[in-house]
């Protein structure tokens, strides 16, 4: 008799335990693990875009620049190692140049040409 019961509470642990794992497979199929190398490069690329547009003097600029490597360094699969190495340096050239906008500018610039598909739209800003 011990061994019919052990069996059968054997066989509900067994149910159970596939049903939860069912359970979690479905919940967890449909789910989004991130966003794709293509979206991470729209949104650092309109950091960038945004950070174009900027005076040199503005203030916000390292934010982008910042916000962008951060991203980079996030995702960084979705981008080569030279690029990560350029927002790397510029990121420590701003944490160096905290009040100095010329250095700003010039990680800025750095970190905008590794990562922009048209390097050149880098040096498109006013009062460069």
């Amino acid at each position: 008799m011990r061994r019919g019961w052990a069996f059968a509470l054997a066989t509900a642990g067994a149910v159970v335990v596939a049903g939860g794992g069912y359970v979690v497979g479905e919940r967890t199929a449909g789910r989004d693990d991130g966003p794709s190398c293509a979206e991470v490069r729209q949104t650092v690329e309109g950091l960038f875009g945004d950070w174009v547009k900027l005076d040199t003097t503005d203030q916000v600029g390292p934010m982008k620049v910042r916000t962008a490597a951060d991203i980079v360094r996030e995702h960084g699969d979705c981008y080569p190692y030279a690029t990560r190495s350029a927002l790397r340096a510029a990121v420590q050239q701003l944490d160096v140049a905290v009040e100095s906008n010329p250095m700003q500018y010039a990680a800025g610039l750095v970190a905008c040409q590794a990562v922009v598909a048209d390097p050149a739209s880098c040096r498109d800003r006013p009062g460069s």
